[in-house]
């Protein structure tokens, strides 16, 4: 398939018509006819048209697709943060409760490095809504790997701080992107999250072996302790590939094999179904409520840790563990969390307990992770602290 695009632009002493085909699959474009007497002008001319995320023949349009991917960015930036500084969180780290192998500049730094990979991504996610790449072109799994292989290069600790974020945040970002497209690249708008999600999982089914190549490289390299074991001695994350390893497959199908190992890919095989029905939801009731972002933080972090026994601690202290803490929080939840003072004395006795039960804090990372993308989909829709 090939487009034909007529673009006028100015030269330095005149107007010039330039005349491309460009095509669609392969991003390759070849110069039927150019007018250009500067040959380093004609070379930055074909980087800009090849680079532009954005429709060919409108600056304005330009300016708009920016403002996407920086109101994408900022917003990923900002709900990682925000969760961090939000207190009491259960188990959670904060500014006034760092991990033994985690401080808050660490926190920090790996915040700050999910603006470059998610602004990428929004990209990504414009450029498919304009029919400008398929959905297969949008590299999601290269994405993720990237994210993390750089995140590390910006703090000391071995610990990486955004993989839950990077995981749950990527393909929403596609998702996100492309349905402001839809809407004129405006970002003054409520997005219909049944839409996104419904755009973000045919990001995920129409991916290709490769992502799954590159993340399982990001799996192996830096989580590969995090994931709850599997009744087969031999299963990895190398498994998956090596049951597709003849057939074309996608990081839909991959987080469907690993769905029941990680609350995370559960979310991912399932359009996000606990962060949309428990956590969102409880996120913009209390804040309708009360206009406390803080307040929505906590009682959307201990919702959601009722509703789903947390991966990341099953996996660290053992079912048992995380099935306990699992009920402590139901009962937080029935006594009213934070609008009752039964409900806060609860959530303070839940969070000494998880600090100090064991020799090392019982930190609820998944709920952590489910409860950033939730703040960050608040933050999409135009909700603020």
């Amino acid at each position: 398939m090939q487009i034909v695009i007529n673009l006028t632009l100015v030269s330095f002493d005149k107007f010039e018509n330039i005349l491309l085909v460009i095509s669609s699959k392969t991003h390759v474009f070849s110069t039927k006819k150019i007018s250009l007497k500067n040959r380093l002008l004609k070379n930055i001319v074909c980087k800009e048209i090849f680079r532009m995320p954005f429709s060919l023949n409108s600056n304005d349009v330009k300016g708009k697709a920016l403002d996407v991917q920086l109101y994408i960015s900022q917003c990923a930036v900002l709900a990682h943060n925000l969760l961090y500084a939000a207190e009491p969180k259960p188990g959670g780290a904060s500014f006034n409760y760092e991990l033994a192998d985690t401080k808050t500049m660490d926190f920090l730094a790996g915040g700050s490095s999910l603006f470059a990979p998610i602004f990428g991504l929004s990209k990504r996610g414009i450029l498919v809504a304009e029919n400008h790449l398929w959905f297969e072109d949008a590299e999601l799994g290269l994405y993720i790997l990237k994210a993390l292989q750089r995140a590390i290069t910006w703090y000391k600790s071995e610990t990486n701080t955004i993989f839950g974020t990077i995981l749950m945040f990527s393909p929403i970002t596609l998702g996100v992107a492309h349905c402001f497209t839809n809407e004129g690249l405006k970002t003054n708008v409520r997005l219909n999250l049944d839409n996104v999600m419904n755009v973000t999982e045919q990001f995920l089914k129409n991916s290709t072996t490769d992502d799954c190549t590159y993340l399982t490289e990001a799996l192996t390299k830096f989580v590969s302790n995090r994931i709850l074991p599997s009744d087969k001695v031999a299963d990895d994350f190398n498994s998956f590939l090596e049951v597709h390893q003849h057939e074309r497959t996608n990081l839909f199908e991959f987080t469907q094999f690993y769905e029941d190992r990680d609350v995370i890919f559960y979310e991912l095989a399932h359009k996000y179904q606990l962060t949309i029905k428990y956590g969102y939801s409880t996120f913009i009731k209390v804040y309708e409520e009360t206009s406390n972002f803080k307040k929505s933080i906590i009682q959307t972090y201990v919702t959601l840790l009722a509703e789903k026994k947390d991966t990341h601690i099953a996996k660290r202290f053992g079912n048992e563990v995380a099935t306990t803490i699992n009920k402590k929080a139901k009962s937080i939840i029935k006594q009213g969390g934070i609008y009752t003072v039964q409900g806060k004395q609860k959530i303070n006795e839940l969070d000494s307990y998880l600090r100090t039960s064991h020799s090392r804090v019982i930190n609820p990372g998944s709920t952590a992770d489910l409860t950033a993308t939730t703040i960050f989909l608040a933050l999409l829709q135009g909700y603020r602290p």
